[in-house]
């Protein structure tokens, strides 16, 4: 299904999500996306150093995410579990249909702002020396 064109029935029709899993998808989803456009801009400049005839002319541009700010409005539910398993949060989507007809107050609605930055330093990876 391409998620960037979901239909409204859809959308309503998707399953709950516990909503630690839903954040920790979408930061993954931003670091997949920056890593897409870091191998667009290796790809280009690789095909101008191999010489390739159809390689762009001109070097590539390497843009960055410094900050992302995502807000989402979501459904919210609490799942109770049984055998002392405390209980999650459970969050989908709003569904349009809810709220066009009871607005989104009336729609258990829950905003989530999630705001992604890099850090200020790399972490030293290098191995201990021998």
């Amino acid at each position: 299904m391409d998620k960037a064109n979901i239909g409204a029935g859809e959308l309503a029709g998707q399953q709950a999500v516990e909503l630690g899993e839903l954040l920790a998808r979408t930061v993954v989803s931003v670091a997949a996306a920056q890593e897409a456009l870091d191998r667009h801009a290796t790809d280009r400049l690789d095909a101008i150093e191999r010489g390739d005839e159809d390689a762009p002319r001109v070097p590539p541009l390497w843009y960055t995410f410094t900050e992302v700010t995502l807000e989402v409005a979501l459904s919210a539910s609490v799942e109770r579990a049984s055998g002392g398993v405390p209980p999650r949060l459970m969050s989908r989507p709003v569904d349009p249909r809810q709220v066009s007809l009871y607005g989104y107050q009336a729609s258990s609605s829950l905003m989530v702002r999630l705001r992604l930055a890099p850090r200020q330093g790399m972490p030293d990876v290098s191995p201990p020396p021998a």
